[in-house]
């Protein structure tokens, strides 16, 4: 099930234009290569939500500018760590739902 993804939006400064980016790889080998896994899912959820601060919190290769269109005046800076977090259960979710499929045929 491993070719399943989760994209978030980036900002590609070189071809200047907006690209999705899967998420899932990055968290798989985390989860490979960490020497302590979570046992439950709600450690599973903390261990997502901490490799994601480490790697796409605040980074600005990593974070894009939203605005209204019309062009508004307001305008908000998002990261991938922010689109994580607000689909943090269906991430989880997909990933978990993973682990637990390869237990079974371990």
């Amino acid at each position: 099930m491993e070719n399943v993804k989760f994209k978030v939006l980036l900002w590609d400064p070189n071809s200047d234009c907006v690209e999705d980016y899967d998420v899932l790889p990055y968290f798989r080998n985390r989860y490979k290569e960490s020497k302590v896994k979570p046992k439950t899912y709600d450690e599973f959820k903390q261990f997502v939500i901490d490799r994601s601060l480490c790697h796409f919190w605040s980074r600005c290769e990593y974070e894009i500018i939203i605005t209204g269109w019309p062009v508004s005046k307001r305008k908000e800076k998002i990261d991938v760590h922010h689109q994580i977090k607000m689909n943090l259960d269906i991430i989880c979710q997909i990933l978990w739902s993973e682990l637990q499929n390869n237990k079974e045929k371990h």
